[in-house]
């Protein structure tokens, strides 16, 4: 009987434990504003900002669904922000494209008093289509560069998701 006892106890800790990792889990994937000394983004619904993940990020995020057909183990989006330091905008636009890219558009935008240009591309990367949109800026001698990148076949409801996020980068 004790044993009993002792076993329904340790299934009631393990179901409250699991409950509390999966709410905790869902939360990471909510909208939030993310907001440092030097930037500001909109983290859209689906998308999960990842702390201490490569160095040569100031900012990393990726969604949590996958790809369909072909591309189940590619995430519908990923969206990351490089700063680099001595690099002036021609340079550090010159090296986004790859050959066989195509861009799609390339337009200059002004918030506040500072100028960004916004490109977007298309592109195949290990044969699945890809469209990438890069917001570069330029802060204190620095370029700072988002860049999100969608799978071509995602639903519009995602590529409203994806064009938030860049509308919403904004240097300070």
């Amino acid at each position: 009987m004790e044993i009993l006892i002792l076993g329904l106890i340790l299934v009631g800790l393990m179901v409250y434990a699991s409950t509390r990792i999966k709410k905790t889990a869902a939360a990471a994937f909510e909208a939030e504003t993310i907001e440092t000394q030097d930037f500001v983004i909109q983290k859209p619904n689906g998308f999960l900002n990842i702390i201490n993940g490569d160095p040569k990020y100031v900012f990393e995020s990726y969604s949590k669904d996958f790809g369909g057909d072909g591309a189940g183990d590619i995430r519908q989006g990923r969206v990351n922000l490089t700063v680099l330091d001595g690099q002036t905008l021609d340079d550090s636009t010159e090296k986004l494209t790859k050959p066989g890219d195509e861009i799609v558009a390339d337009i200059s935008e002004v918030i506040g008093s500072r100028r960004y240009r916004v490109i977007e591309t298309k592109r195949v990367e290990k044969g699945v289509s890809l469209c990438g949109y890069y917001k570069i800026a330029k802060k204190d001698g620095k370029i700072y560069r988002l860049e999100a990148l969608r799978l071509a076949e995602t639903p519009d409801e995602f590529v409203r998701k994806i064009e938030v996020m860049v509308a919403g980068f904004e240097l300070k």
